[in-house]
């Protein structure tokens, strides 16, 4: 069943954040959310299973909101993971943008929602602590177009 890509627009922009366009809807495989809200951005980071750019005193030094170009260019390099994760793409996101050593990144947080959940990952950080590979995070460059630091809460069921 198709699902819908939507975007949160800032409801406080602090001075360390920048306002990006909005995300409108399109059909997308999975979902995706642009977490806009510096609280909600650093919870996401905060993650319990699986190293994060977050975990790491000091490394972020901002958030900022990306443009819907750079969610299109993120998602259309989803299946150049298929190798490390497969169906990246179908897997649903939320999508941080970073600042770290200068540079604006995008942090990606992959997870599968339930059926029929009241979580709204637009307001709610969606932090799973193990839950193997069916949830993993991932640090984009809009500059480079490439992925890295692809982390895994765990291994896959066997392993």
């Amino acid at each position: 069943m198709p699902l819908a890509l939507a975007a949160l627009a800032a409801a406080c922009t602090p001075a360390n954040v920048r306002s990006g366009a909005s995300v409108p809807t399109a059909v997308k495989t999975g979902q995706s959310w642009v977490v806009t809200r510096p609280v909600i951005a650093a919870q996401v980071l905060d993650t319990c299973s699986r190293s994060s750019p977050g975990r790491e005193a000091g490394a972020v030094t901002g958030y900022w909101a990306p443009s819907r170009q750079q969610v299109e260019q993120l998602e259309a390099q989803l299946p150049g993971l298929d190798a490390q994760v497969p169906h990246a793409a179908d897997f649903d996101r939320q999508y941080v943008g970073i600042e770290m050593g200068g540079r604006q990144l995008i942090y990606l947080n992959a997870f599968h929602l339930p059926d029929g959940t009241d979580i709204d990952p637009a307001r709610d950080a969606i932090r799973a602590c193990d839950g193997g590979a069916q949830f993993w995070g991932a640090v984009f460059d809009p500059a480079t177009g490439t992925f890295s630091d692809v982390q895994f809460n765990g291994p896959p069921k066997g392993r």
